[in-house]
Parts: C-alpha cells; structure tokens; sequence
C-alpha cells in the first residue's frame, strides 16, 4: 500500500503518518509532499493507492494555501486524467470554515472529507477504515478465484474442440481488454462443479500469448492455466499425433545471429508444473480409449505416445530441416514447436497474484522440416484436449490445498 500525504503543515503530516505507522504501513511507503507542484511530480513518478490532500493547499513553496489550488489538482487527477488516479482520494484540513466552503466541490472529486483534530478519533477512525478495506483487496490478490484458465491459440479447431470435449456449461462470449475473446462457466469433474474460464488468441505468437495470459491471470486468478491444440515435432522424438508435455519452453529465436548465419542462443527456459507433467505421464490408458473413440475424421492408425520434453516456441513458422539444426544445438531432446507456450510460460513464472500451476500439452499435426498439412489438425485438437481434461481430472482429484 502506498500514501501520498500533501499537507503544508509538518505537525499534520507527522500525525497522520506515525498513525499510519502504528497501523502497520511501511514509513518507506508513506510519500509527502508540501504543496500542489510537488504533488503533480510525485502522481507522475508512481501509481498510489490512497491521497491524503490538505483541503487548503499552496500551489508552489511559499504561496498562500487556498482552496482552488487542491481542487485544480484533483480535476487533474480525476477528471483530464493526466495522472494516475488514487483508489481513494481524501480532503483533510484543520480549518472547519476551509471545509465548509469547499466541502460540496470536493465531495465530486474525493472519497471523503474529514476534519483534522488532534483531540478527536474521527480521522483515524477513517483511515482505519481505508486500511482495512486496501488489506482485503491485498490479501483477496493472493488467493485464488477461478480453478482453471484454457488458452488455446486458435477458436478453430483448437478451442471449438476442447469446448466439446470438457463437460462445459459455458456463457456468451466476452471481451476482455482489447482483443481477448472468452467465456466463463462451470466445468464438472468427477461429480464437482469447478469454475472455468476459456479463451482464445487474436493472433498467433509469443508476445499475443504472453499478454492474454498475464490479462487472465490477473483478471481470474486460477489455480491452473492450461494450454492445447496443434504443434510441429521432430521426426526422431515423435510421430504425427503424438502428444507432447511441455515439460518446459523457451524463445528459440533469443540469441545473437552471427556473420555466418547461425544463432548463438540466449536461452531462457521457463517449466511446467511438475505435478502436472508427472500426471500426464500416467494418462496412457485414458489417451488410448480417446483415441478408439474419435471418429469422423483422419487418425493415426495406432495411440499416440506421450513425450515429455521441451517445446520451443518461436513466432516464425518452421518448414526447414536447416533450422531444426538451429534447435538441436539448443537441446538435444527437443520434442516440439509451437508460436504460444513459452508466451503463457514466461506469464506464470512472473505472476505475483494467487498461486498457479501451468501446463501445455499439444499434439503433433506436421513435421518442423516438412511441408505443412491439416490433415491432422482435428484429431489433433481432440486428442491434445481429451489429455488435458484427464491432467486437469487427476489434479483435482489429489489436491490437498
């Protein structure tokens, strides 16, 4: 929690920040400034959850403390929105004629207007207050909302086919931010009724998939984020349709390209959840019944193995046996490519809210060094998600937290 005290007058702003001290604010998280000029430069450095502004208020240091100067400033904050503005703004002065005349202008720019008395409790009974509603905030920032989050790259097949095979109930389509298009419901595991939220990219690649999964993060909080759908594999690991658990992930294309054409790489590899990697490895029985059961359209002739290993991620796409070269060097037992899960990777090991564990399992539709097919998209998007369900199934099942 941040404050920023603007008050010209140092025996108010003592109190007021030693009350917030006794209270369990950080002094280091208390910012004071003595008139409006020094608060612009303050709300422009940082972002504050609560402003404490003196009803009568100089505009520069040494001029007189007036009204119009503090509500100059909070038509600022509020109303033109050149700054940040506070989660709650409160007027304090210890002149009772300053608040009545300029109680009714402040009341559409503040949260609330108290009067500054030492010998009374009113104003601390007030931030008291303040302080217990931001500690709730915190505290509700730090557990969980949703149990699971799908992000799939494409609505179709990708998306469309997890949504028929997951037992869903699910609402209209929404938008989230700008370009995030989801919708949020129920999913039913085992005779439990969990809270899911499923969404799709609006366009392919790394950085598209990095900012929809931090949104959803923070936006759900869930327990679990999860991805599935297609990817490219390499033909010494994995046969068209195998399903690979991304044990971990990283931005194949990081690096510096040298003179003579090759990349020495920068990797950064971010991980699965290792539960969730142990579970899928024990899904063989239930991938295989999946797989007898899918119908309608081209299959592989026999179950696909299940290959835990990396997936690099890149934002090109990958028809070139040269450039599996480039990967190889990287890790000798790469297993697969994609365009998003190092994306939602890297958005779960830098997320600061709730606990969540993260997980992509995707199934080989084509090979990185052949010419690029659909033959296998659907089949792929089913059975990449009927694995998914049984990861999500056998993680609820065990859970202890």
């Amino acid at each position: 929690m941040r404050f920023l005290l603007v008050d010209d007058e140092q025996h108010k702003r003592e109190a007021i920040a030693n009350f917030l001290v006794s209270k369990g604010v950080e002094r280091e998280s208390i910012v004071v400034a003595e008139h409006a000029a020094a608060a612009r430069v303050k709300l422009s450095e940082s972002p504050f959850d609560v402003l404490l502004l003196d009803v009568l208020l100089p505009s520069r240091a040494g001029a007189k403390p007036a009204g119009e100067h503090s509500v100059e400033l909070l038509r600022q904050i509020v109303e033109d929105g050149t700054s940040t503005a506070p989660q709650f703004i409160i007027g304090i002065t210890a002149d009772v004629q300053g608040t009545l005349d300029y109680a009714a202008e402040f009341k559409t720019l503040v949260t609330q207007v108290v009067h500054f008395n030492p010998g009374d409790g009113v104003w601390q009974q007030m931030l008291t207050v303040v302080l217990q509603m931001l500690k709730r905030q915190e505290q509700a920032k730090q557990t969980n909302d949703y149990d699971i989050v799908v992000l799939d790259a494409l609505r179709s097949p990708e998306l469309e086919t997890l949504l028929e095979v997951w037992p869903v109930k699910l609402g209209a389509e929404k938008l989230l931010c700008r370009n995030i298009l989801h919708r949020t419901g129920t999913l039913e595991l085992d005779g439990n009724i969990k809270r899911v939220a499923c969404a799709h990219l609006s366009q392919m690649g790394p950085i598209a998939s990095a900012h929809a999964a931090a949104t959803l993060l923070t936006e759900y909080r869930p327990r679990l984020i999860v991805m599935t759908g297609i990817c490219g594999g390499f033909s010494k690991e994995v046969s068209i349709g195998d399903l690979v658990i991304a044990d971990k992930s990283w931005d194949w294309q990081a690096g510096k390209w040298t003179e003579e054409g090759m990349l020495t790489p920068s990797v950064d590899p971010r991980d699965g959840a290792a539960d969730l990697v142990a579970y899928a490895r024990t899904i063989a029985e239930a991938v295989k019944i999946a797989h007898d059961r899918f119908t309608g359209y081209e299959k592989p002739a026999i179950a696909p193995k299940l290959v835990a290993g990396p997936m690099v991620t890149g934002s090109a796409v990958v028809a070139s046996k040269d450039i599996q070269d480039v990967f190889k060097g990287q890790h000798r037992k790469m297993a697969g490519i994609d365009m998003e899960c190092y994306g939602m990777y890297y958005a779960a090991s830098n997320h600061a809210g709730a606990p969540v564990r993260t997980l992509c399992i995707k199934a080989v539709s084509d090979l990185a060094d052949r010419a690029k097919a659909d033959d296998h998209q659907q089949y792929c998007s089913y059975i990449s998600a009927a694995a998914m369900f049984e990861v999500v199934r056998l993680h609820f099942r065990n859970q202890r937290d």
